[in-house]
């Protein structure tokens, strides 16, 4: 597919003028053994497909971002598809630890002081498929099992720069729209996220 940007320069700065690292978030979609994903884009037609994907992003806590992907299927026919999410860090590290923790059916980002949570829902379903692969191989195939029948390769532990990839699965009825939501948490530690997690989720109807 795409080739992946060439790494930042990640020369050390003082403390005080480091930027404040998060979790960059990247869309996309797979659809009958085809995948794309939408960078530095919120919104994009898959003209053969008949799709539209709309992304909207928001900040509800300071901790917290919150991603929204609308699926709209302008064909008469239904779409089986999958929603991409992939998660990496603002800035290229070679310090940090990606896991997928089975117990708890999420995804963690550990770096040098901290912990990122990542999880996602559609309809009700949690994440069930993920992988995490190098950043230098998350736009290319091999982030695949089977791209014709759009299964990830499962991959459930990173170390250096990586990326997590989930898919979630839709099945969209003519001219419907399906949503999925994703969200990033930080913080220090594993409790302290799923604390804010449960709190925010409590809190929130979305």
């Amino acid at each position: 597919m795409m080739n992946l940007t060439k790494p930042e320069n990640n020369k050390q700065t003082p403390k005080q003028q480091r930027p404040i690292e998060t979790l960059h978030f990247t869309p996309g979609l797979w659809v009958n053994g085809k995948y794309l994903w939408l960078q530095n884009s919120k919104e994009r037609v898959i003209y053969d497909e008949e799709i539209i994907i709309n992304v909207k992003l928001e900040q509800p806590h300071s901790k917290i971002c919150f991603s929204s992907v609308y699926v709209g299927n302008q064909s008469n026919q239904t779409k089986t598809i999958k929603v991409l999410g992939m998660h990496h860090c603002s800035f290229v590290r070679h310090d940090c630890l990606t896991f997928v923790s089975p117990t708890d059916n999420r995804i963690f980002h550990h770096t040098n002081k901290s912990v990122f949570l990542v999880n996602a829902d559609c309809n009700g379903v949690g994440m069930k498929e993920y992988t995490l692969m190098p950043q230098w191989s998350v736009y290319t195939d091999q982030i695949w099992s089977s791209l014709q029948k759009g299964n990830l390769k499962y991959q459930p532990m990173a170390k250096g720069p990586a990326a997590s990839i989930f898919a979630m699965k839709m099945t969209i009825g003519p001219h419907e729209t399906s949503k999925m939501n994703t969200w990033t948490i930080a913080g220090s530690n594993k409790n302290e996220l799923i604390r804010l997690e449960q709190s925010f989720l409590k809190s929130n109807k979305y």
